[in-house]
C-alpha cells in the first residue's frame, strides 16, 4: 500500500476519534474522555509552502524536496496551526534535513521542518513516516 494511502487513511481515522490539542508546539497525551490528541505546531515563517506532487506520489513520499514535491497544496502562516502527521527526512533546509507531512483543513503535503516553530530538528511526539 503506498504511503499516501496509509496517511490518508491515518487522517481520516484520526480525525474521527481525536481531541484538540491543548498546546500550539505540544503533542500531547490522552484526553480525559479516552481519546487521543494529535500533535499541533505553528510556522515562524510567513507564506510556508505545503508541498505535493499529485502526479507522482511515490516520489514526493520517499525524498521531500521542492523538485520532488513541486505542487503547492497550501501555505501556512504564522500562529496558523497544523496537525504533524508524520515525519521524514529529505532534502536539507536551513540546515534541517526534517520533512513534515501535514494536515490543516483542506491542504495536506510536506513542509520543510526548518520553517516549524519548535527549536529541534525532529518533532517530539511525531511519528517517522512509513515507521
Amino acid at each position: 500500500m503506498r504511503l499516501r494511502t496509509v496517511l490518508g487513511a491515518a487522517v481520516a481515522v484520526t480525525a474521527l476519534t481525536a481531541a484538540p490539542a491543548s498546546a500550539v508546539g505540544e503533542a500531547t497525551g490522552g484526553a480525559s474522555d479516552g481519546t487521543s490528541a494529535r500533535a499541533s505546531f505553528t510556522v515562524w515563517a510567513t507564506d510556508v509552502n505545503v508541498r505535493d506532487n499529485p502526479a507522482d506520489p511515490a516520489t514526493c513520499d520517499g525524498f521531500p524536496s521542492p523538485a520532488n514535491c513541486p505542487a503547492v497544496a497550501g501555505q501556512l502562516q504564522p500562529n496558523q496551526p497544523f496537525e504533524a502527521v508524520c515525519q521524514k527526512q529529505g532534502e536539507t533546509v536551513g540546515g534541517n534535513p526534517w520533512w513534515v507531512y501535514i494536515s490543516r483543513g483542506d491542504s495536506r503535503g510536506y513542509i520543510a521542518s526548518h520553517y516549524v516553530d519548535h527549536p529541534d530538528d525532529q518533532l517530539p511526539g511525531v511519528p517517522v513516516c512509513g515507521a
